[in-house]
């Protein structure tokens, strides 16, 4: 594949005078290209998406605070593929975490293949026990020798300047991305790819930029004076569980009234909730959405916060409506592993955080800041091996949340296709409010908010438009209230004749003697299980094959 290297000076005339549909890759260091000027950076993607052949693939870096306006932008002419998050080289903040995320949009043209593979980095090993920092939790025989694929968060790269410019790392695993026709294939075309601007490449003989601090334009319009509430109106409003419409319950709220304001809506997945519907289109979905962040910013009080999770597409829309209304200070990464699909594995959930003062806000970031440092796995054996010995490094909190964990166990999970993790909301709630504070979350679900606002001494109010999910909360609440905690059963799970190991092993040795991923007929006939062996373990055969394919590390 051939690349054209392009300067800052000649980035817009060269993407002006190419031909439409005449590129198969295209790399934007957007940072070198003045992201304040957003009319002029918006010009240059218009141009790219024009110049970009069906199928091809666009690369945009940049920074949380304006890459939201850019990818909703991009959002309207191509296809969303992925916000890949980038550990760097860590930038103190006024106020707000300390970051740690730069990031690159990719995004295809047209609706078919686009030209991505799979790729791994290296196995990465514990400091201390020496085994892979991933615990495979009994499932080590599907590690790939290669190393693992990689997903949407780049956790282990060096930590280099991705503000702004682009790292060799980095480039260089973007490059390795790439899956266009070698020029031995029969089908080969002329593969062209432009990169560009070259002042915004870290290369031997290329000098970067110095860091450049992006501000987002202030919005206008008067802040409302603070007035505080009543006591009187307290005792209807707060430490409640409402049934009903969020946008209708919110608009009774007065001005400036909640501490902390949260939401994870549902994701526009078609996930199977009992009464919303989570098939909206686009424009219906991110309308519903701004009408509910418009109130969660009315009601918000001066030293409030507001932190909405979503998946990165939808992120980018959150974040470019609420950059008009309140102030950003991070765009958290919540690193969460989800199941192996598509060329990167899917492991990004944007957690916006944005205050009503630019400054002066409720942030107890020394209750939360200590973790275990990451080159350490979290092993129980190993955590307690090398803390008897007094191995005990720690790191501190960033806008890059690795240490959360999806939720695994049934024992652990009330019906709901997705809650949250305890440690998430706790991590959220000590962070930006104190003992006494109002917690709201309109989006209730069953009710990990205001569950753990009400262990935390928070006051709370919920919504949830589900009548079940209200009486879970309603339920759970009333168990913390008087015990404090949830009760837990455990899950039994029956014994079974034949382990998952066994039965993944098994498919992966007829798959090395076919030479291709088995079919349940070849199962029949050349194995010594049955296919409805592996169904009775396996909720799919797709999943049954994940040992075989080698792609699940």
């Amino acid at each position: 594949m051939q690349f054209m290297y392009v300067d800052q000076a000649k980035m817009m005339s060269t993407l002006q005078e190419s031909r439409a549909a005449s590129f198969d890759c295209i790399i934007i260091v957007a940072d070198a290209l003045e992201p304040r000027n957003m009319t002029g950076l918006k010009a240059c993607l218009d141009d790219c998406a024009r110049v970009l052949k069906d199928g091809g693939v666009l690369f945009v870096q940049g920074r949380p605070e304006y890459l939201p306006e850019v990818g909703v932008h991009l959002d309207r002419q191509l296809n969303f593929k992925y916000w890949i998050a980038i550990e760097s080289a860590v930038q103190q903040r006024e106020r707000g975490l300390p970051s740690v995320h730069a990031a690159v949009l990719l995004f295809t043209k047209g609706h078919g293949r686009f030209h991505i593979r799979r790729t791994r980095f290296p196995h990465q090993h514990c400091a201390f026990c020496e085994k892979t920092l991933k615990d495979w939790g009994g499932k080590s025989h599907l590690m790939h020798p290669d190393g693992y694929v990689i997903s949407d968060v780049w956790k282990d790269l060096p930590m280099a300047d991705n503000y702004s410019q682009l790292s060799g790392p980095v480039l260089d695993a973007m490059l390795r991305m790439l899956d266009f026709p070698s020029a031995k294939s029969e089908s080969a075309y002329a593969v062209r790819g432009l990169i560009g601007p070259k002042e915004g490449l870290a290369t031997d003989d290329v000098v970067a930029e110095p860091a450049s601090q992006y501000t987002l334009p202030t919005f206008s319009g008067p802040e409302k004076p603070y007035s505080p509430l009543p006591q009187t109106i307290g005792d209807t409003l707060f430490d409640v569980v409402h049934h009903g419409d969020a946008v209708n319950i919110l608009e009774q709220y007065p001005d400036n009234s909640i501490d902390l304001v949260f939401a994870d809506p549902p994701y526009n997945l078609d996930k199977a909730y009992h009464v919303y519907d989570d098939e909206l289109a686009d424009e219906e979905y991110v309308r519903w959405c701004n009408a509910w962040l418009q109130e969660y910013a009315r009601i918000l009080k001066p030293t409030g916060s507001l932190y909405v999770l979503n998946l990165p597409r939808w992120t980018m829309y959150h974040a470019a409506f609420l950059n008009q209304r309140l102030y950003f200070q991070n765009w958290i990464v919540w690193d969460a592993m989800a199941a192996p699909l598509g060329k990167l594995m899917p492991a990004h959930y944007g957690l916006l955080f944005y205050t009503k003062h630019p400054t002066d806000f409720t942030f107890n970031y020394a209750e939360v800041t200590e973790l275990d440092a990451r080159y350490y796995c979290l092993r129980q054996s190993c955590i307690k091996k090398r803390k008897a010995r007094g191995v005990d490094d720690k790191m501190s909190l960033t806008d890059l949340w690795w240490d959360v964990h999806r939720i695994k166990h049934k024992r652990d999970r009330d019906r709901h296709p997705c809650q949250l993790p305890d440690a998430l909301m706790e991590r959220i709630i000590r962070l930006s409010t104190n003992e006494g504070d109002i917690v709201l979350d309109a989006l209730g679900g069953v009710g990990t908010t205001p569950v753990m606002a009400a262990k935390l001494n928070r006051r709370y109010v919920a919504i949830d438009i589900d009548a079940a999910y209200v009486e879970i909360m309603r339920r759970k609440i009333a168990e913390v209230q008087r015990q404090g905690y949830v009760a837990r059963e455990s899950v039994h799970k029956p014994k079974r004749k034949h382990s998952k190991k066994e039965l993944q092993l098994a498919l992966r040795d007829l798959a090395i003697k076919l030479g291709r991923l088995p079919t349940p007929q070849d199962v029949q006939e050349m194995s010594a299980y049955s296919p409805d062996v592996f169904l009775e373990v396996f909720p799919t055969w797709s999943k049954a094959l994940k040992a075989a394919k080698l792609n699940a590390c």
